[in-house]
């Protein structure tokens, strides 16, 4: 939620900076602040799972003996923001596996030490990658080990990108 917030401020500052805004700064201020909105009436509407609390802390109830919930909408988008992401898809790593992702078991395999934050994996050294400045966005939200996550992180190109997630981000 807080990188919703923190994208949100900053497009107002810059707009308020500028002293212009054009029609997409407007939708995207809209989009951002009505989607913070929304998952905010989900968490307080009990609609998500009943163990995911955005400050990252298990709520009561959540049985200890179940399976941990592991389920997260991956995007990549260009440029520096989430949206609009060019690639989406589902990834579903237990209780049961399943999504759109199309190497389920490989990515949560992938993700599992990170504990689902994408902001850790780091390029390989060995990548030789062109020099062409291109920014490219991923970001992954979702509920980890029952715990809501939200994580981006931008590489200064695809190739880059796909060199830092591997799996994860092949899709």
């Amino acid at each position: 939620m807080t990188l919703g917030f923190q994208v949100a401020l900053d497009h107002a500052w810059d707009v308020k900076r500028r002293g212009v805004e054009d029609d997409v700064g407007k939708r995207f201020t809209r989009y951002a602040f009505s989607s913070v909105a929304f998952f905010g009436l989900l968490i307080g509407a009990g609609r998500l799972p009943a163990s995911a609390d955005p400050l990252g802390e298990p709520l009561p109830g959540a049985s200890a003996g179940a399976p941990p919930h592991r389920a997260l909408v991956l995007t990549i988008a260009w440029g520096p923001a989430i949206l609009p992401p060019i690639k989406t898809t589902v990834l579903q790593c237990s209780p049961l596996g399943g999504g759109t992702h199309p190497k389920t078991r490989e990515a949560c395999a992938a993700l599992a030490p990170v504990g689902g934050d994408m902001s850790r994996f780091k390029p390989r050294v060995e990548t030789f990658c062109p020099l062409q400045y291109e920014p490219t966005t991923a970001a992954a939200v979702g509920v980890w080990d029952g715990r809501f996550s939200l994580s981006s992180q931008t590489f200064g190109n695809l190739c880059l990108l796909r060199s830092a997630l591997g799996v994860v981000g092949g899709f």
